[in-house]
């Protein structure tokens, strides 16, 4: 089996000058993964809401595609019960997760705003289920 690892991002608070990123992730050369404190706090409600509706083992399949001028992946995950939930990370220039009350939707929509994010993003769904 293949498995894909990354380094888990730790929580960044910007100094008081320092503007804020339309980023989801900071991703240095030679450095740890970094995201902002309201960041982790969507991630860790999406996290919740993932295990919530789904029992291990999941099965992830990524479909990239395009809408329009815009890169996506569409993450389906399904688990041995038939239960499914269906992420589309679209690239299209700003950052934003699900907010709670769209997590009962069959289909949850992730923004951002390069490449880097889409894969990382990626990335992140396909470890929710490994602890």
């Amino acid at each position: 089996m293949i498995k894909l690892k990354y380094a888990s991002p730790v929580t960044h608070t910007p100094a008081a000058d320092e503007t804020p990123t339309p980023t989801l992730f900071g991703l240095y050369p030679q450095g740890e993964p970094v995201a902002t404190q309201s960041t982790q706090e969507r991630l860790e409600a999406m996290k919740g809401a993932l295990k919530h509706r789904l029992q291990p083992p999941v099965a992830i399949t990524c479909n990239p595609h395009r809408i329009g001028k815009n890169s996506c992946v569409a993450i389906h995950l399904e688990d041995g019960r038939g239960k499914r939930a269906d992420i589309l990370v679209t690239q299209e220039g700003r950052a934003s997760l699900p907010l709670d009350n769209e997590f009962d939707s069959p289909r949850w929509y992730v923004n951002v705003p390069d490449a880097a994010d889409m894969v990382y993003m990626t990335l992140w769904v396909s470890c929710v289920f490994e602890d």
